[in-house]
């Protein structure tokens, strides 16, 4: 079925039409940096075009159903790779009950963790920043920034720590 836009007097599909100003594709233009392939494919599907109950962006239970089946299972974009330029630059990502802790690598890569103490569950970080490590504000436990166990404060206090396995989950 085709309807015409009243903007251009053109026949346009059903499903197709589109607010005025910047496309997506007009700011993929704009970026300084290259953009993948990936980022501009297309699948046009209509979807119909019924209204959608309020209830789907009100209810606490659709919203948990959406965090279990949909949030933790699909990528995210936490944020930009100039977000975090140099090496012991971080980044917490926080959603849907879940805090993430990125942090980019000496030799430039960006890691990702839980931002949580593997000993007593605190959260690691709660801003932004350049770190020589990551320290737990508890016990003051420390990771070197590629996530493995780098100290523990009155280690004596801890014999059921085993360093070597007490990495940040990545």
């Amino acid at each position: 079925m085709t309807t015409t836009d009243s903007r251009v007097d053109e026949p346009q599909l059903r499903g197709s039409a589109r607010s005025p100003g910047l496309s997506y594709d007009d700011l993929l233009d704009m970026d300084t940096h290259p953009v993948p392939a990936v980022l501009r494919m297309r699948s046009w599907h209509f979807l119909d075009d019924a209204d959608i109950p309020v209830s789907r962006y009100t209810s606490r239970d659709f919203h948990d159903l959406e965090v279990e089946k949909m949030w933790t299972k699909v990528w995210q974009m936490a944020c930009r790779s100039d977000d975090i330029p140099d090496a012991g630059d971080s980044l917490v990502y926080d959603i849907a009950g879940l805090s993430i802790l990125l942090v980019r690598q000496a030799d430039m890569s960006i890691k990702a963790f839980f931002n949580v103490c593997l000993h007593r569950g605190r959260q690691l970080r709660d801003t932004d920043g350049n770190v020589a490590e990551l320290r737990c504000p508890f016990h003051g436990f420390a990771w070197n920034n590629d996530g493995s166990m780098k100290q523990i404060p009155c280690e004596w206090d801890f014999p059921h720590v085993n360093q070597e396995q007490f990495g940040l989950k990545e």
